[in-house]
């Protein structure tokens, strides 16, 4: 697998923050997260969307890393 921070001090590359196998994604940090955004009981991850808005997924990075390699 390879991967590269591409946001490096704040240089906010125009493709995302982190490269990973060619695929770019961005990273988010906050001090405190929702608690509704976490997996319950025994799921792997957790969809969420707004209102008449795309549907995204929560997942724990090494179960993403796991079906990132997988589909590769």
């Amino acid at each position: 697998m390879d991967a590269h921070n591409r946001d490096r001090g704040g240089a906010q590359h125009e493709m995302g923050d982190v490269e990973i196998n060619g695929d770019y994604f961005g990273c988010k940090r906050r001090k405190k997260i929702a608690q509704w955004l976490y997996p319950e009981k025994k799921e792997k991850g957790v969809f969420i969307r707004e209102d008449r808005g795309e549907l995204l997924v929560v997942v724990p990075v090494d179960f993403f890393m796991t079906l990132l390699s997988n589909s590769k």
